[in-house]
């Protein structure tokens, strides 16, 4: 090939190039930065104030030992919550019987409701017995959406406890 017929090489045509790298990196980098930003400034995790998740954590097996006991109880246990005429009212309620059908009358039941999601809302409730081994309150939520009901009633025979999560709407 003859120089003639080869163009020359002009520097301005490909200095695009290196900026084209550049501005990956760049764009990269700030969704990156968005990311790291969203993460530390959205929720802070499982760890409440008191430091309850942590310390849920070392009384783990004793939480099993709990856990056998209870089953060994061969308790039967209903809960729900029905929704009542206000979007965020209803009545939360349990039914307890023993491993032979009968119901337990005079336990001492309450329900700590915990929003999973925002902290400052979580709240207790007595259920009181309404006979044949129901117990029942009336809740008002501050907030609609998922909510976790963690139940312990303790009765003379021995105690029990039921977590469940809801949705209030």
């Amino acid at each position: 090939m003859d120089d003639a017929t080869v163009p020359p090489h002009d520097p301005r045509r490909s200095a695009w190039v290196p900026w084209a790298f550049v501005a990956f990196f760049v764009i990269v980098l700030g969704a990156n930065g968005a990311m790291v930003y969203a993460a530390f400034s959205s929720w802070t995790g499982l760890t409440d104030e008191s430091g309850s998740t942590y310390r849920q954590g070392l009384e783990y097996n004793q939480r099993l030992e709990e856990v056998a006991e209870q089953r060994a109880l061969g308790w039967t246990v209903d809960s729900g919550f029905e929704r009542g005429g206000d979007r965020r009212t209803g009545e939360l309620w349990i039914t307890l019987r023993d491993s032979s059908g009968n119901t337990l009358p005079r336990a001492s039941v309450t329900a700590d409701l915990v929003r999973p999601t925002t902290t400052g809302y979580d709240f207790q409730v007595p259920l009181d017995d309404v006979g044949d081994g129901r117990y029942a309150a009336t809740v008002a939520f501050p907030l609609a959406g998922q909510w976790e009901v963690d139940i312990t009633a303790q009765h003379p025979q021995g105690s029990y406890r039921l977590t469940e999560r809801i949705s209030v709407r």
